[in-house]
């Protein structure tokens, strides 16, 4: 999957089930992906939310390492968009760190 930096990538922040943690994740995830340089249009998602039709929807998911291990650990299987699972939802250091290493490279 090849991503295009000349285009808004589409990104989902995934909680378990308040809209409040999904709102903390896409504010850290904007502002995170606008440091990168990348221009993002970020949703907000429940976990159970969350199958075939909506991965086809999005290119990245972001969400807690609790959510990526239990929830969503079908939708990490299949590898068909990459899961970002973060540690600490509130590092903002963690934020820039994993969309290095885990986004930039599927970008052409």
């Amino acid at each position: 999957m090849a991503l295009s930096k000349d285009k808004p990538i589409r990104v989902l922040a995934v909680c378990g089930a308040g809209m409040g943690t999904c709102t903390f994740i896409k504010a850290n995830v904007q502002n995170a992906l606008k440091q990168h340089g990348i221009q993002a249009i970020v949703d907000v998602e429940v976990a159970a939310n969350i199958n075939s039709a909506t991965i086809n929807r999005c290119d990245a998911i972001f969400t807690s390492k609790n959510i990526a291990e239990g929830k969503l650990a079908p939708i990490v299987a299949e590898k068909k968009v990459p899961v970002i699972a973060m540690l600490n939802i509130m590092s903002k250091l963690e934020y820039s760190e994993k969309i290095q290493r885990e986004l930039l490279p599927l970008f052409e």
